[in-house]
């Protein structure tokens, strides 16, 4: 039979404009036909989500009598009627004439996470809000999860657009190319959350710190998820100016492995503690495209040698990553909740966390990962046992002298 929903909430809004007794209330509305006319999709309202399909006329009427075929060359292709205790029945026009429809109703984003609960308390996430920070393969797949755990609202900052050679790795696809990342990712998360709020910022970073502030304030957590070392320490610095909790992550050189860092300011290790100069050379992260590699680079270095230092990595070299990310930021915004991932607060104690996907660069010496847990292997994780340092340059009391590029956000401008 074919199949035809509708959104509870457009048609909550459409029912407060009737009253018991009134005439009917008949309104038009834009139907999306899909697997050649077996699956319609109907909306009242603009679509705030992707949406795909071919469009068509559709018509939804309110009133106690059953749907009435549709019938003139104006007619619409899809016709939907709701009864006053909630039932609702559709006729589809078809080449042989209209043909009876499955009415399936879509619930409030409320009812889309009811199974999550005893894992998630989502009344409590409904109330939290998040900031992402870099929308590219790893922060639009965190993005997507964490709208599917039930966040209420969302601040999505990045400067640049889509462009072809992201889309392999990028939860956002080729029907997005040329758009904003930031819109584009919107777009995508309220088709997972339609309730959620969510927030663009079409800023750059390291040129706009203001605009980034303003953005952020008054989120409950920071997700870091850039491209270069500089706008790395830019965010751990208004990390801890806001005394807003973060979570950092990277991949390394060919997505051969990388790391996320937890920063609880002035609890624990800031980026500045464990990033040292010395830290950033033995573990050289990974470029996607050259102008992301000319950010970090020396001046000198001419731009054809940057080539070699843009060695992309496989989507799913970089899921662990951002899946761990995922992981540090439901436990941080569901802190003080009861539910499932309270215990995971017990285990996850390190703020740093090391992951290596193949025996490559910085990880070649491992062993194989074999059958043995006394050594370190490939496709785990290590969390490290580091503590806030006092001499540290962001968030410690910095000697007298002392000279670190990443000293704060000026040097980075």
């Amino acid at each position: 039979m074919t199949r035809v929903f509708v959104y509870q909430e457009q048609l909550d809004a459409l029912r407060q404009r009737w009253r018991p007794g009134d005439p009917e209330l008949s309104v038009d509305a834009l139907g999306m036909a899909m697997d050649d006319g077996d699956v319609f999709h109907i909306y009242l309202q603009p679509p705030r989500a992707h949406f795909a399909g071919e469009p068509c006329r559709a018509r939804v009427t309110l009133s106690g009598t059953p749907v009435a075929a549709p019938a003139g060359d104006d007619a619409p292709r899809v016709a939907v009627a709701v009864s006053p205790d909630g039932g609702v029945s559709g006729l589809v026009s078809g080449p042989a004439g209209p043909v009876e429809a499955q009415v399936q109703v879509v619930p409030v984003s409320a009812q889309l996470y009811t199974r999550s609960k005893g894992l998630l308390e989502t009344d409590a996430l409904a109330g939290r809000s998040v900031a992402i920070v870099g929308l590219g393969s790893g922060g639009s797949t965190i993005a997507v999860a964490l709208a599917q755990s039930g966040i209420g609202r969302m601040v999505l900052v990045d400067r640049d657009r889509l462009e072809a050679g992201n889309v392999a790795r990028h939860a956002c696809g080729i029907g997005d190319l040329g758009r904003r990342k930031t819109t584009a990712v919107a777009d995508l998360v309220h088709g997972k959350n339609p309730a959620l709020d969510v927030v663009t910022a079409d800023v750059d970073i390291l040129q706009n710190p203001d605009a980034l502030e303003n953005a952020v304030r008054g989120t409950d957590l920071l997700i870091a998820a850039t491209d270069s070392d500089r706008s790395r320490f830019v965010l751990n610095q208004l990390a801890l100016d806001q005394r807003l909790p973060a979570i950092f992550g990277r991949v390394l050189t060919r997505a051969c492995g990388g790391d996320v860092l937890r920063v609880r300011p002035f609890e624990g290790p800031c980026l500045a503690c464990v990033y040292t100069e010395q830290f950033l050379a033995q573990r050289p992260r990974e470029f996607s495209r050259r102008s992301e590699a000319r950010e970090d680079a020396p001046a000198y270095v001419a731009d054809d040698d940057l080539d070699a230092t843009v060695q992309v990595g496989l989507a799913s070299d970089i899921a662990p990553i951002s899946t761990m990310m995922v992981k540090l930021a439901l436990v941080e915004l569901s802190r003080g909740t009861s539910g499932g991932l309270e215990s995971l607060d017990q285990d996850l104690v390190a703020d740093f966390y090391v992951w290596a996907n193949r025996r490559e660069g910085v990880y070649a010496s491992w062993p194989q990962m074999g059958y043995e847990f006394t050594k370190p292997a490939v496709l785990r994780w290590y969390g490290a046992n580091l503590s806030r340092n006092d001499a540290c340059v962001s968030c410690g009391v910095a000697p007298a002298g002392a000279d670190n590029i990443f000293a704060n956000r000026e040097a980075m401008a």
